[in-house]
């Protein structure tokens, strides 16, 4: 997939630990999502039938910015199309206010990104920053 040559391209996406029985990814650094992505559906083969594995990920772009993030993998990520790609962009669109979950009120979320803001400043605007322009692969 290209992406467009405004976002910043992603370095490189690397699992430092996970729970899977597969660790064969684990000291790998993937240099493009599709391979990252991939290794994650393998993975996701290796779930157990109830519960899941937890896996780290940390991602690096070219300009020095990194993300990480928790994943929790099931079977069902195995039939998801990106992963890794959809984790992050909710979590950063949820960060950065622009996505509230079903079960918050618009009152809970604002108490949130405050409380948020309070521990972290800035972290709302770095999250938009991050979904406006950088490379998280899979669609918007």
């Amino acid at each position: 997939m290209q992406i467009p040559a405004s976002l910043v391209p992603l370095k490189n996406i690397f699992f430092p630990w996970t729970e899977s029985p597969d660790r064969s990814w684990l000291g790998i650094s993937f240099l493009t999502c599709a391979y990252a992505e991939h290794a994650i559906s393998r993975m996701a083969q290796a779930a157990p039938a109830v519960g899941h594995n937890k896996t780290s990920i940390r991602i690096e772009w070219v300009d020095g910015e990194r993300y990480e993030a928790r994943l929790d993998i099931t079977g069902a990520t195995a039939e998801a199309p990106s992963p890794i790609a959809s984790h992050i962009r909710r979590a950063l669109e949820f960060v950065a206010g622009r996505l509230r979950p079903g079960r918050m009120t618009e009152e809970q979320q604002r108490a949130f990104l405050t409380e948020g803001e309070q521990f972290s400043p800035g972290r709302a605007v770095w999250a938009a920053k991050i979904l406006d322009g950088y490379d998280i692969g899979g669609s918007p």
